[in-house]
């Protein structure tokens, strides 16, 4: 009898172990061992990239008002974000597309990531991001490398070119922004009747870098684009530094409650800042 319960005993214990490994099994799908852990569904991939092929899908010519919306700093906002995302889609949702100028995360981390995505993309229409200061730290890099894609990206939209930099010098051991890749982007661009420039960083802040901030001015003013475009700062500024010539605009952070909508016409740009 005792050796019936002892082998009764061990049946337990193993059914026991063997129904544990198979919750952890399963559970490690559901929930992250660590905060710094990179592990990415299939649709939370390569956004930037596909979301560029659904802007090109929306075959805009030249003649075809183009209209965008400017926004940035999402970071830990996540009810403000919701808000944002449903004004648009309420009020703008006839926009092309969204530009979201960096710092979509507070420490890099790949869940802040996906809380913001998982917002953004109940948008009407398709959005890039570009990686912020923020976005930077612990493993970030790595996790916007691997949800969004290459960190210096351009693509064209009808007469218009947008070039997305990495202006986040400190993160980046001082070897950003990549100006001579800038140069190219810019020296390819000629054809088009507008060029937007977007970064998180500005080049009047320190963090652009000090030494790089008076070639970056000098490139876009030489290049004629339209409008500089940033975020970090967390509260609208539109002016034109340097020499006077280029608009540079920077957006109000998501818990300001309000974004940009951009409408370009030919090669008449115009903007509206939209508070809610």
């Amino acid at each position: 009898m005792l050796t019936k319960l002892k082998s009764y005993s061990r049946a337990i214990i193993v059914s026991v172990i063997f129904s544990s490994l198979a919750f952890i099994n399963q559970a490690c799908e559901e929930f992250e061992y660590s905060p710094y852990e990179v592990r990415l569904r299939e649709d939370e991939k390569d956004i930037n990239k596909r979301n560029v092929e659904k802007i090109n899908q929306l075959n805009i010519s030249p003649a075809d008002t183009l209209k965008f919306i400017l926004t940035a700093d999402t970071q830990g906002f996540y009810e403000e974000n919701e808000l944002l995302v449903q004004h648009v889609n309420q009020h703008n949702g006839d926009a092309d597309f969204l530009l979201l100028g960096g710092d979509i995360t507070d420490f890099g981390l790949t869940m802040e990531f996906r809380l913001v995505n998982d917002d953004f993309k109940k948008l009407k229409m398709p959005y890039v991001a570009v990686i912020g200061n923020h976005d930077a730290i612990n493993n970030g890099q790595e996790v916007f490398r691997a949800m969004y894609g290459d960190y210096d990206i351009s693509f064209a939209v009808g007469g218009s070119k947008f070039i997305l930099l990495n202006t986040n010098y400190l993160e980046f051991d001082k070897k950003v922004p990549d100006l001579d890749w800038l140069e190219k982007e810019l020296a390819a661009s000629t054809g088009y009747q507008n060029v937007f420039v977007l970064s998180h960083i500005p080049p009047t802040n320190n963090e652009f870098g000090p030494q790089k901030a008076e070639r970056y001015s000098n490139l876009v003013s030489n290049y004629n684009v339209a409008f500089s475009l940033h975020g970090h700062n967390h509260s609208f500024r539109f002016h034109h530094p340097f020499d006077g010539r280029i608009p540079y605009l920077e957006t109000g952070a998501t818990e300001k409650r309000e974004y940009i909508v951009f409408t370009v016409i030919g090669d008449k740009v115009s903007y509206e800042r939209i508070k809610f």
